[in-house]
């Protein structure tokens, strides 16, 4: 059988959560193994709310990075009221800095102290606005009055579009997002991006829900149905320059997902491409895979071009992949639905 071979620009994740300690060390080699660079979350213990902390990050990350290997970690934000409109402007400079993060107060890991009223943050957006850095949001309204799976939904239609209103030149990446309408809302924008996840593309509630729970594919935005699922593949696989990908990996030891209070959080950056290089191909879209992870994020945040490629290469039987990573506190399971890969890097 004559190989079968995927030649593309080595791709970015534009939404990662590494954390910190021994689960870093843990996670961070299948990110800068397989990315060209990632958008860092910070939304650790002790979030990222200022650039010295967002530095002191960075070193942290880079000093894992063993040599020889070209990764760039890009730092964001977390907002908060302590944030100054001076500490903006130099994010607008600042050369690994790239984002400031809103997280709605409560809606998924360490958010407590997100936003509860967004009004608060306007003269922040302003000067966001003014001096081109991007608001990355997690699009979720927290009001336990509102439907779990409608809350991407309302938050855009209270918080967002009243946002885009009064700061139409801001720009946004609704991160992670989750369904067709949000697909509909986000190409009627002229300033706003999407990330999408890999496990958003790939599954849908009744795959976590119906055969008896599955915690692993548990997340924050919730999964939703699978019209809306099939409505994120068509937008990742159109190369429309909007989206592009933000698997928002997100690693948490099996004690704290399968548990009486699991955590929402997919760990998906192990075989995130291969699975991603089978479902474009599914939808025969391989032609439009490299805008979607590598070259569509880094037009919208402004950055040149690398010229890093990579080779994938399709084998006539699945190959064994990863199932879970082991550290001191407990196993990470990786995100899988699929079972069989048959995609995998060439050495």
């Amino acid at each position: 059988m004559e190989k079968i071979f995927l030649d593309i620009l080595r791709p970015d994740d534009w939404h990662v959560h590494l954390r910190e300690g021994e689960i870093l060390s843990s996670v961070l080699p299948f990110t800068y193994e397989n990315f060209r660079s990632a958008l860092i979350m910070p939304n650790l213990d002790a979030p990222i709310t200022n650039i010295s902390l967002a530095e002191n990050y960075y070193n942290e990350i880079r000093k894992q990075i063993p040599r020889g290997i070209e990764f760039t970690p890009n730092m964001t934000l977390y907002l908060t009221n302590d944030l100054s409109k001076n500490e903006i402007e130099k994010v607008s400079n600042h050369e690994y800095i790239k984002a400031i993060k809103m997280y709605p107060k409560g809606a998924t890991t360490n958010s407590d102290l997100g936003i509860s009223d967004f009004k608060d943050f306007h003269h922040l957006f302003e000067v966001m606005e003014e001096s081109g850095v991007i608001l990355s949001i997690h699009g979720e309204v927290t009001d336990e009055k509102v439907d779990v799976f409608e809350r991407e939904s309302v938050f855009i239609e209270e918080v967002l579009t009243k946002i885009i209103e009064q700061f139409p030149n801001l720009k946004i990446v609704l991160e992670h997002i989750t369904s067709a309408d949000t697909v509909k809302f986000v190409n009627e924008q002229s300033m706003v991006a999407a990330t999408i996840t890999i496990h958003h593309l790939m599954v849908n509630r009744n795959i976590m829900l119906s055969k008896g729970i599955r915690p692993d594919f548990y997340c924050a935005p919730i999964l939703k149905t699978e019209y809306d699922r099939r409505a994120l593949v068509q937008a990742a696989i159109s190369g429309n320059g909007k989206f592009f990908l933000g698997t928002d990996s997100a690693p948490h030891v099996a004690g704290k997902k399968i548990a009486s209070c699991g955590c929402a959080g997919i760990f998906s950056s192990p075989l995130a491409i291969p699975l991603l290089i089978q479902l474009f191909e599914e939808h025969s879209s391989l032609e439009k895979i490299e805008l979607f992870m590598s070259r569509n994020g880094r037009a919208f945040y402004g950055l040149r071009q690398h010229k890093d490629r990579v080779r994938y290469v399709k084998r006539s039987k699945s190959i064994e992949v990863i199932k879970d990573i082991k550290t001191s506190e407990g196993k990470i399971t990786v995100f899988n639905p699929n079972g069989e890969i048959y995609w995998e890097k060439e050495n």
